[in-house]
């Protein structure tokens, strides 16, 4: 077991992060779906259940039964606090759904650029098992990334993404930047606004342990980029449904 772990971390995630620029569809959706890929996934979830049930932690959800009347896929467009807001979003995702999403991540938090730190490529192969996520470049030319979204949506799988670019230090909703806007104009899929809430309280910056806590996740209604818009005037749209679905909750 330990051998073949070794050689799927250095055959999956070390030879595509050494050129130093996130994965392309075609890679994302092989890691995403490799056999052992999936089997550690159903591993780790068995085991934050059991975190989940130990450490007293809910979440509420609203909205989340319109999903299975829209045509997937889609973009899912999340405020974003803490990392527990990608566990909660994918954990209440229809199955259906949840299996063909994949999860947008920071590239110069969670990959390893230069190949030489295992610690990250541990990191970055537990987050691809765990919630399907895939390195998307933030500091940098975005296009690549935008190409690589783009392609995935056309090959029927949706994705999550926070729009703000990182996560809020004190719960507030920052604004949202309009790279978003281009994928959807391009794709003509439509952005399910999500409002994660309280995150920050079970699980604070910097701690690896949550603490007890009950988390509310809301989903609004799909929102599609209008030949009126602009990349501004659409994620303003999206933002603005963000925070009304923060204000209710």
């Amino acid at each position: 077991m330990r051998m073949l772990s070794e050689k799927f971390l250095r055959t999956q995630m070390t030879s595509r992060e050494q050129t130093k620029s996130p994965p392309d569809a075609d890679a994302v959706i092989h890691q995403l779906t490799h056999p052992f890929n999936r089997g550690i996934g159903c591993l780790l979830l068995c085991a934050l259940k059991l975190v989940k049930w130990v450490k007293r932690i809910s979440w509420t959800t609203k909205g989340v039964e319109q999903l299975t009347l829209v045509d997937m896929p889609v973009l899912f467009a999340s405020n974003h606090t803490s990392h527990v807001d990608t566990h909660v979003i994918m954990n209440v995702l229809p199955k259906n759904i949840r299996r063909q999403t994949a999860v947008a991540a920071a590239f110069d938090h969670f990959a390893d650029a230069d190949g030489k730190s295992f610690h990250k490529r541990i990191i970055q192969f537990l987050v691809a098992s765990l919630w399907n996520a895939f390195s998307i470049e933030r500091r940098k030319s975005p296009l690549r990334s935008i190409r690589t979204m783009q392609s995935l949506l056309e090959k029927h799988w949706s994705i999550v993404i926070y729009p703000e670019g990182t996560r809020s230090r004190t719960g507030d909703i920052a604004r949202f930047k309009p790279g978003l806007a281009v994928v959807a104009k391009k794709t003509n899929r439509p952005v399910i606004p999500i409002c994660v809430k309280d995150g920050l309280t079970v699980l604070p910056e910097a701690t690896y342990i949550p603490k007890h806590g009950k988390i509310s996740i809301s989903f609004g209604k799909p929102l599609y980029f209008d030949e009126s818009d602009t990349s501004e005037s659409f994620m303003e749209r999206v933002e603005q449904s963000v925070r009304a679905m923060h204000a209710e909750s």
